[in-house]
């Protein structure tokens, strides 16, 4: 497991140029057991699994001041600790007015992943669908959420929810 930057991906392909990459990205608050789950699917479907992490400044923007609840310091570690993992590097805006879905045309630009893995719950799915058609080496997967019976239906604004009711 390694923490690259931006800059690597284009390394980080050559260096796996006969294996399969799987590229995943969110903002993975709250590292649990539902987010493990969904790293080691999103490794069924490759080799080598390259995660992007949302800034605190994407997070902000996309879920309100009150997220991250951990800073994108500890997120990317708490990723980069989970074996499934082989690469994590962080996703950061520039400007005020740069869209985080500008770091998915780097990604696919630089990094050239084999597949894209997301949730049947990520944001805005018939816009990744539309935007990956200007990659067509790059195959858009998108997951159910599945769980073992065992398991709780868990997400992290369950976790938050569950926090607030605590005495």
């Amino acid at each position: 497991m390694a923490r690259i930057s931006v800059s690597d991906l284009e390394k980080i392909r050559e260096k796996h140029k006969n294996e399969r990459l799987v590229f995943a990205s969110g903002g993975f608050d709250l590292t649990h057991a539902g987010h493990v789950l969904f790293f080691e699917d999103c490794k069924k479907h490759g080799d080598i699994l390259a995660v992007m992490i949302g800034s605190d400044a994407i997070m902000k923007k996309e879920k309100g001041d009150l997220r991250p609840i951990f800073n994108e310091h500890m997120r990317m570690k708490m990723v980069d600790s989970l074996k499934p993992v082989d690469y994590v590097f962080l996703a950061e805006p520039t400007g005020p007015d740069r869209h985080p879905q500008y770091f998915l045309d780097v990604v696919m630009g630089y990094l050239k992943p084999d597949a894209y893995v997301i949730n049947e719950d990520a944001s805005d799915i018939p816009y990744r669908r539309k935007f990956m058609e200007k990659y067509p080496y790059t195959k858009l997967i998108v997951l159910p959420r599945s769980a073992p019976p065992e398991f709780d239906a868990v997400s992290t604004t369950k976790i938050i929810e569950k926090i607030k009711k605590l005495p």
